[in-house]
């Protein structure tokens, strides 16, 4: 069968086993056990040539801080907290997300579903999923066609003040040289 003309607009789910750190396939293994696996990702023009946008999904079953150090984008960002209850995403969301912003890292606490919104080069996070007594819904959705971060020079996670209880992990995905 010959290839049509619109397939390059298309990446579907083929089935394979969540890989850890894939970045370009629909289906990836999250990088700590409080996310549900497998989480799902659209990494934009790695995985499909001449998108502008990535998008992340990830349901938090339990408390973690998932963006420790503060940064900032060269695109803007929303940040979309809901409930992962179906049909209700909005009414299901139990939870308290802290989510710090701009260079004087003003503290909000995120207690219903919210769309928050971050222009390019606003500094943003930690963030902070405080409390998750419901499975929560997360999606950040990046309108750059990769996702791109400067972070914060000699940011002090251990001594920062989060104000309340942390669960602090680290990524450990493979940086370019």
């Amino acid at each position: 069968m010959a290839d049509k003309k619109y397939d390059q607009y298309f990446l579907s789910y083929d089935g394979s086993e969540p890989r850890a750190n894939d970045f370009t396939s629909l289906s990836s293994l999250p990088p700590f056990p409080e996310i549900a696996s497998p989480q799902t990702y659209f990494r934009g023009a790695p995985a499909l040539p001449g998108a502008t946008a990535t998008i992340g999904w990830q349901v938090f079953i339990a408390p973690v801080c998932w963006e420790t150090i503060p940064h900032v984008h060269k695109y803007d960002e929303f940040l979309i907290f809901m409930g992962a209850e179906q049909p209700d995403f909005a009414g299901s969301y139990d939870g308290e997300v802290d989510l710090w912003m701009g260079k004087e890292m003003e503290k909000h606490t995120i207690s219903s579903a919210t769309v928050v919104f971050i222009p390019k080069g606003v500094l943003h996070c930690p963030l902070n999923f405080r409390v998750v007594n419901k499975p929560m819904l997360f999606h950040a959705l990046y309108l750059g066609p990769t996702l791109d971060a400067t972070h914060l020079k000699d940011f002090d996670e251990a001594g920062f003040d989060f104000e309340g209880p942390v669960n602090l992990r680290t990524f450990n995905i493979p940086r370019k040289p």
